[in-house]
């Protein structure tokens, strides 16, 4: 006979067998690059990230590969592809990347599950049971923190969490002689992977960090800690969050937009449990912290500011609130709900009919599809329940594990359509013979014509994987809000699209304009077209200035006639920008104003107007130009870091085809300076011309900031110690 021990050490092992190979683990170590979603396009950053930034002790820089070059994550959170990089020094990349999405899942249910434990050494089954529902939800699939969230391309937002949750639990639960320095690292390792959930947490993070007993050398040690790991992100994100991209989503305003279908019953469940005990059992069952979350998700969703933050991402957060009340109040109140329901026997044999029956259902969505890994679940599932027969609690228990498994939809697909990876999908061939076909080009900018068809490849998103296999670079990319190239290039390749999928709100695009987008594509610099549609490539083959280049039977491949630099001709409006303060307001708030460069450069390139704009210049620096010879650029070399070439016009005006950000430094000239659409214009000094991409003032203070912030935390702990010490 089992003892209790073994049955709950029995139990646990189930339970963490139950989350891996639902996740497919035995997909997550094949040698095969996951696709779906973003997910499919979030591997190209993440692989520049493992090879040139972090095995150059970097954690963000510049990247050529998409929209023209874009900062990288100055914007995006660093925290999954450095996880992502400890792995690769183990595995081939393909795994590592999958391992960091299945470690995300694992750590944000054991998050949840150490936030219900009664004390910090207890695990609770039923904290465990709350994890995994709250991570198998489908009522949405991009807001974040669920599964679906996650293999959309969500991980990132699901560490967050997760931290977060654990920064939570060793503040109130853990009596570790080290939990507020944890709590301060978690709360750190939370920024870094997402801010909103950072935001959200850190009001009643801060409260119980101060209310807590602990001495004060701790406090200001975790602060210390804290600082030394989010200072220096955060703080470069807020100094530059002007130059990304306002993607205006439209704020939803419904009750049921934030009460989904799945977590009605457990809002339903929660209020009936409160009124069906006195008031005062029912409290004890109830912490602040979900009062917190369950509070601040309303106002924020239906009176938050219309700002950076889309109120569709305080959804994850109502669930969690919800999802934890629900079941501490059925953890607390099981007891007393058992011993209300006369007969023990027939309970339990009721209980076993029940979990008999949502396996069933289960078996029947799932098991002709996924066969080895349903049988898997519920042979776990059967032996669990058969081991726990004799106790209604865990019998209870295991029917809420059946019954989340069994009202599944569409996870189980999910999970293989992405893990299986971009290779065995059945048309994968097109996408190598057509990367074989660029391979034989001069490298170039590609821009390609988007289809939602192309997610047969593995995602709609398949071809922004090109920088990554081939030496091209793809205009468009996954990392919208972080490159201010990103609406120019949409409305360009609006009118070169049969189905543009348009997703930048507040722009006026040009579907159907093909001619005006080949201008529009000719003045971003772009090398080569990739035509998918029937009337596209009959378009493209009428247009003497697209030049054929070849043909996988289904992609069609041209050339284009442009120039990456450029004199700059056009007549100059000076855009004076205002001060750093109010730029730094309205992008946090999205707020325009008249001042605003990208509404002045927008309007000026859709328009095709025969004027730039350029921000904060001095016309009377260029010098009179020589009209009677031609601009003849030479040796021109783009690369991440390093921009050269040689120009027989120095002390003019030109005009570089790459993203504008601030960390770009001219050697020997002046600039560079923002100029329309969203590129850099410089006056170099003499005929050689380099720019680099430097950290800027702000970030060397910063990261002096960092590193002096970790030596104050270690100083503040031993210079404590050392005086109790001495005072003993």
């Amino acid at each position: 006979m089992l003892s209790k021990n073994n049955i709950d050490l029995f139990i646990k092992v189930a339970l963490g067998s139950l989350l891996i190979i639902f996740l497919r683990i035995e997909l997550v170590f094949s040698d095969l690059l996951p696709t779906g979603g973003d997910m499919g396009a979030h591997i190209v950053p993440t692989k520049f990230f493992v090879t040139e930034l972090f095995n150059n002790f970097k954690l963000s820089g510049w990247s050529q590969d998409w929209f023209a070059g874009y900062p990288l994550y100055y914007f995006y959170f660093p925290l999954p592809p450095i996880v992502t990089s400890l792995f690769s020094f183990i595995f081939p990349f393909s795994i590592s990347f999958k391992a960091m999405v299945l470690l995300s899942q694992v750590l944000l249910v054991i998050s949840i599950e150490m936030l219900i434990r009664k004390n910090a050494k207890q695990f609770s089954f039923y904290g465990f049971g709350a994890g995994l529902l709250y991570l198998l939800t489908e009522s949405f699939t991009i807001f974040g923190g669920n599964l679906a969230s996650s293999l959309a391309g969500q991980y990132s937002f699901t560490y967050s969490i997760a931290f977060a949750n654990l920064s939570i639990f060793y503040l109130l639960k853990s009596d570790y002689k080290f939990s507020t320095e944890i709590a301060s690292l978690l709360i750190g390792l939370c920024v870094l992977s997402h801010l909103i959930p950072f935001m959200i947490y850190l009001p009643i993070f801060a409260v119980y960090f101060l209310k807590s007993n602990v001495k004060i050398y701790k406090k200001i040690s975790g602060f210390l800690l804290f600082l030394f790991i989010a200072v220096k992100f955060s703080i470069s994100l807020f100094i530059n969050l002007e130059f990304t991209t306002n993607m205006t989503y439209t704020p939803y305003t419904q009750i049921s937009d934030l009460v989904k279908s799945d977590i009605l019953p457990f809002v339903i469940g929660s209020i009936i449990f409160i009124i069906s005990y006195s008031r005062k059992t029912s409290l004890r069952a109830i912490s602040g912290f979900e009062i917190y979350i369950i509070s601040i998700s309303i106002y924020l969703f239906f009176y938050g500011p219309e700002s950076a933050l889309w109120n569709g991402r305080i959804v994850p957060f109502f669930n969690l609130g919800i999802i934890i009340l629900f079941f501490n109040l059925l953890n607390f109140d099981i007891l007393n709900l058992t011993k209300k329901i006369q007969g023990k026997y027939p309970l339990a044999v009721f209980l076993l009919f029940i979990n008999g029956y949502f396996m069933y259902l289960y078996y029947s969505k799932w098991g002709n599809t996924y066969t080895t890994t349903t049988i898997s679940l519920i042979l776990i599932i059967s032996i669990m329940t058969l081991i726990s027969a004799k106790s209604e609690n865990f019998l209870i228990y295991t029917a809420l594990i059946s019954l989340t498994f069994a009202t599944l939809s569409y996870l189980p697909h999910w999970l293989n359509w992405n893990f299986t990876g971009y290779e065995s999908k059945s048309n994968w061939s097109d996408i190598t013979t057509l990367y074989e076909g660029l391979d034989a080009l001069e490298p170039g900018r590609i821009m390609w014509e988007p289809n939602s068809d192309l997610n047969k490849y593995g995602t709609p998103m398949v071809l922004m994987t090109i920088p990554m296999f081939t030496d091209h670079q793809s205009v468009e990319g996954l990392y919208f809000d972080s490159s201010i190239t990103t609406p120019f290039h949409f409305l360009t390749v609006s009118g070169l699209a049969e189905r543009p999928s348009n997703p930048v709100g507040g722009l006026t695009y040009i579907n159907g304009e093909f001619d005006k987008g080949l201008r529009l594509m000719e003045e971003l610099g772009v090398d080569y077209f990739i035509a998918y549609t029937s009337s596209i490539k009959e378009k493209a083959n009428k247009n003497e200035n697209f030049k054929f280049l070849f043909s996988n039977e289904v992609f069609n491949v041209y050339s284009i006639n442009t120039m990456k630099v450029e004199l700059v001709d056009d007549d100059l409006y000076v855009f004076e920008s205002p001060g750093f303060y109010e730029r730094l307001r309205g992008a946090i708030l999205r707020e325009s104003s008249d001042q605003n460069f990208f509404d002045a450069a927008y309007e000026s390139f859709k328009n095709e107007s025969n004027y730039k704009i350029i921000e904060n210049f001095d016309k009377s620096l260029i010098e009179v130009s020589d009209k009677n010879s031609e601009l003849l650029i030479t040796e021109l070399n783009i690369g991440n870091n390093l921009i050269t070439f040689k120009t027989n016009k120095p002390n003019q005006l030109h005009l570089i085809k790459v993203s504008y950000f601030p960390n770009w430094e001219i050697t020997n000239g002046k600039g560079p300076f923002r100029i329309s659409p969203s590129f850099m214009a410089v006056i170099p000094n003499e005929e050689f011309v380099e720019l680099k991409f430097e950290s800027t003032t702000e970030e060397k203070v910063l990261n002096f900031l960092s590193f002096f912030a970790l030596f104050g935390a270690l100083l503040t702990t031993y210079g404590y110690k050392k005086r109790l010490i001495n005072v003993e």
